[in-house]
């Protein structure tokens, strides 16, 4: 049965026997109201009974007027009291029905006496007998109809506690019938959603440790089993695509090694060549230069020029290689020491060229440090070689606020580019400016960005020729290195 099947079915309950207590004691209180109109009603009966009983002693006594009278008036109110329709059980119906004969026979006795005494004239003892009588039947009467209706007082006191009983019983067996159900549904809660919840916890937490056989079989029929069914489905595709990304990874690897291989055996053997040609030129030119004219030794010179160039690309695409597959290696790195390094070094090997450098202290960043000296070595020479035309050079590195994130900035006064070909300047063998003004061979740039991408960082560049360059990157901590700091094990 499904979860909102189960909620509706003992909300259906819960409220049946909320409607049922209700409709219990909206009669209990139905019973309590006619029992006490029952009670009240039987004291004005007996309340006129006995103001009947003691007109009747005064008339018997005095034979006044004014008791005759007083017996009219309490005879026609006990008449409605006697005739108002009250809600009784049979035996109180029976008395009261009693008291209905006994008080007309009472009234009807009291008209003859008083019928007697209107017509008799000199009192004889037949007619004081007769008198004596009749008055002797009537005090019986009403002497019995007191007693009735006591009877009927009790009656309805009786009744009154009965109800109450009920009603106190009724209550009890609603509130056990509902302690019941929400003791059912609590259990039937913690069974059937508590539990699976905890088990489908459990099987994340299980997951995210790499468990990846675990299996939830939650074993129900509800949404909860449903979601249990589809969260096995779902490790099982994941172990798969693991399974599968991990074949693949090693076929990766070995592929990597295969092409790394390749490419110190490609270098090997096409740096040969490469030697030979440059040697075998610059013997031509040593030993028979003075026998060839100008246009064989300027071709023996470009012969020269593009083999070392072909050996600057080949250990400019080893290096971008290296830095591809390099494993990084975090730990604080001083961007400050290292960039002072890498201007001393620049100063010592052209101590013509007058470069005013401007390098901020305490640049600290974490990162892998051999992947950064790469990186902030090619942005070092870029500005040291672009400024090379200028009389007042100025090399800055330094740090900005941007966004509430420290960004690190090396900015140059050089020849500066186009932003429109900013497109182009991550790119590997891309250049901006023409080789004969500026050498180069256009992976320098192309390797900083693989050192940033490597470290998640983001690298831009703002410029205009003529107004120099700016290149800017954020450090961020790394997402595996933070998840190592939240992890509870690290």
């Amino acid at each position: 049965m499904k979860i909102s099947s189960k909620a509706k079915l003992a909300a259906t309950l819960m409220l049946g026997t909320m409607v049922l207590i209700a409709i219990s004691i909206a009669w209990a209180d139905a019973q309590v109201r006619a029992a006490v109109a029952q009670r009240r009603h039987s004291v004005e009966i007996a309340g006129a009974l006995n103001n009947m009983r003691m007109v009747t002693f005064e008339y018997l006594l005095n034979r006044r007027e004014r008791a005759r009278l007083q017996e009219q008036a309490v005879w026609h109110r006990l008449e409605g009291l006697l005739a108002t329709p009250v809600p009784l059980d049979g035996a109180a119906a029976g008395i009261l029905e009693s008291l209905r004969s006994q008080g007309e026979a009472s009234h009807r006795l009291f008209g003859e006496v008083d019928a007697a005494t209107a017509g008799a004239g000199a009192a004889d003892d037949v007619q004081r007998r007769f008198e004596a009588q009749l008055s002797s039947r009537i005090l019986i009467l009403q002497q019995n109809g007191l007693v009735e209706a006591a009877q009927l007082i009790d009656d309805a006191g009786a009744r009154i506690d009965t109800t109450q009983r009920r009603v106190v019983m009724i209550t009890g067996i609603g509130l056990l019938a509902m302690a019941v159900l929400t003791g059912v549904a609590a259990w039937l809660f913690r069974r059937d959603v508590l539990a699976p919840i905890a088990r489908l916890e459990l099987a994340t937490r299980e997951v995210a440790a790499g468990n990846w056989s675990f299996a939830l079989d939650a074993g129900s029929a509800d949404e909860l089993g449903d979601v249990a069914r589809h969260f096995d489905a779902m490790t099982r595709v994941l172990k798969d695509s693991f399974d599968r990304l991990e074949v693949s990874n090693r076929e990766l690897l070995s592929l990597n090694q295969e092409l790394e291989s390749f490419s110190y055996s490609v270098s090997h053997d096409l740096r040969s060549p490469l030697r030979s040609m440059d040697g075998f030129s610059l013997a031509l030119l040593e030993d028979y230069g003075d026998r060839l004219d100008d246009e064989a030794r300027d071709s023996l010179q470009r012969i020269r020029g593009a083999s070392q160039r072909m050996g600057r690309l080949i250990d400019e695409l080893l290096g971008l290689a290296r830095v591809t597959r390099a494993e990084l290696r975090i730990q604080d790195v001083d961007l400050s020491a290292m960039a002072q390094e890498i201007a001393s070094t620049l100063t010592r090997a052209q101590p013509e060229r007058r470069v005013r450098w401007d390098i901020e202290k305490g640049i600290v960043v974490r990162g892998d440090r051999e992947l950064l000296a790469i990186a902030l070595q090619n942005l070092l020479d870029n500005a040291w070689k672009f400024t090379g035309k200028v009389d007042e050079a100025f090399i800055q590195v330094g740090t900005r606020n941007q966004d509430g994130h420290q960004v690190c900035v090396v900015s140059d006064n050089g020849a500066g580019f186009d932003m429109a070909y900013a497109s182009r300047l991550f790119g590997a063998f891309q250049r901006l400016h023409h080789e004969v003004d500026f050498p180069g061979t256009g992976v320098g740039l192309a390797i900083v960005q693989r050192v940033m991408r490597r470290h998640g960082w983001s690298l831009g560049a703002h410029s205009s020729p003529g107004q120099g360059a700016t290149f800017y990157f954020r450090p961020t901590e790394r997402d595996d290195e933070r998840r190592e700091q939240d992890h509870p094990a690290g």
